[in-house]
């Protein structure tokens, strides 16, 4: 039983075996506890400038809009260029727009046309480090190890989502909410050294041709495979229905908590943390799944729990029975997600993987803007705990459009590595074969 259990712990930990990773998943955890204590805060610091349920879906909108249009560019950046490079920049440009939207809080001269201006550059670094970093993971390790990295990564970002709005409801009730866009800024120093420490040599080496073709035909070669190929089109499909329609209740949880269920700036931070928590488990149930468990029933199930969840949260008033919802619902929504994501990137060819991956951010992402805006006018015609239900009824057909098109379709089992892009027909031909 003992070597049972530590054969477990260490297949849940199996990308920590190689130094890059190591360094990597250390770096962005730093820097991801600062991402999300500025999460936390610059929607109170809206509320706190007087603004309305509709400005702060327009908030959200500003952050994820640029991902609609430059996040493709970003996946033909990431097959052509350094990785790394490109996230050390976009990552310099991030700790800047931290810094100034610290220097203006912390003065007392912000107005929230600053805050909009500010979101947007933040939306801009978004769409090119997003699809960047979706890709990067698979130059760290090997393809055996690639579920595993994707997981662990979550994880981190989940840890951090537990760690940092916690500490952002205690920073904004005793000092204001500057600070924590003060020490986002200095977290970027993690991911930034963490970066500079990887060795490029034992990066995974992809085949590149002599001549690229041209941006245009590029975009295009990406779109056609993720469309052709099934486990990459109806997950993209979900994940975009779910990302308009239900998963932007995140820009209520400041009214909502505030109104509904009575809390202040700390009971925010702490349900804030308690949807990190449920995430955070999610994660983990995927870095300590095998590749053999059923990846459909992961991506289905997890959907139609965190909309079961999401519909009665909005019927709630009870603290205690909210934090118990938002719990589960970050852990099921985080199953979908992480789901999507490895049946995605086992499904794509590491010559295509950038330009497909930016699809994923593209959809996730991009559909965020419509989500934000609807979630802001459903909140004002009718108040935010209405809005919030009204959002997972509305994703409900999504879901089941999405599990009636994958009923039959045979779920890739492993990364696709750097073999050539094969025609989708011949390779649900193949995986059909392997799965019989």
């Amino acid at each position: 039983m003992p070597r049972a259990r530590g054969a477990a712990m260490a297949r849940g930990f199996s990308a920590m075996r190689h130094r890059n990773y190591r360094i990597y998943w250390f770096g962005q955890a730093g820097s991801l506890v600062g991402a999300w204590m500025q999460s936390v805060a610059l929607p109170w610091l809206v509320l706190e400038l007087g603004g309305s349920p509709l400005q702060l879906g327009a908030v959200l909108a500003l952050m994820f809009a640029p991902s609609m249009v430059l996040a493709p560019l970003g996946g033909v950046i990431a097959d052509r260029v350094d990785k790394r490079r490109v996230l050390m920049i976009v990552n310099g440009v991030a700790m800047l727009q931290a810094a100034i939207l610290f220097g203006l809080a912390a003065s007392g001269v912000v107005e929230i046309w600053h805050v909009f201006v500010l979101a947007l550059l933040a939306g801009f670094v978004n769409a090119i480090e997003m699809p960047v970093r979706q890709a990067f993971a698979a130059d760290l390790v090997p393809p055996d190890d690639l579920v595993n990295a994707i997981a662990l990564n979550s994880t981190s970002f989940n840890l951090s989502r537990v760690i940092g709005p916690a500490i952002a409801g205690v920073t904004i009730a005793a000092f204001g909410v500057a600070i924590n866009f003060g020490i986002n800024a200095v977290s970027y120093l993690s991911v930034l050294i963490g970066l500079w420490m990887l060795d490029g040599s034992t990066f995974r080496q992809i085949e590149r041709p002599d001549r690229f073709p041209s941006i245009r035909s590029s975009l295009a070669e990406g779109v056609r495979y993720a469309v052709a190929t099934p486990t990459v089109l109806w997950p993209l499909v979900l994940l975009g229905g779910m990302a308009a329609l239900a998963m932007n209740f995140q820009t209520l949880l400041p009214i909502f908590s505030r109104d509904a269920l009575g809390l202040d700036s700390g009971g925010y931070g702490a349900l804030f943390a308690a949807m990190g928590a449920g995430s955070l488990v999610g994660s983990l149930m995927l870095a300590f799944t095998t590749s053999q468990r059923p990846m459909l029933g992961m991506i289905i199930g997890g959907g139609a729990a965190f909309l079961a969840l999401e519909l009665v949260l909005g019927f709630v008033r009870l603290p205690l029975a909210a934090f118990a919802l938002v719990a589960g619902i970050g852990m099921a929504s985080m199953l979908m997600v992480n789901t999507i994501n490895v049946t995605i990137q086992n499904s794509v060819p590491d010559v295509l993987r950038g330009r497909v991956m930016s699809l994923y951010v593209t959809v996730f992402a991009g559909t965020a803007p419509l989500g934000g805006l609807l979630s802001g006018a459903l909140a004002e015609a009718f108040g935010a705990p209405a809005a919030i239900s009204l959002g997972a009824v509305m994703a409900v057909g999504v879901l089941v459009l999405v599990a009636w098109h994958l009923r039959s379709v045979a779920m890739p089992r492993r990364a696709a590595g750097t073999s050539p892009a094969i025609e989708p027909p011949q390779r649900d031909r193949e995986l059909d074969r392997r799965a019989a």
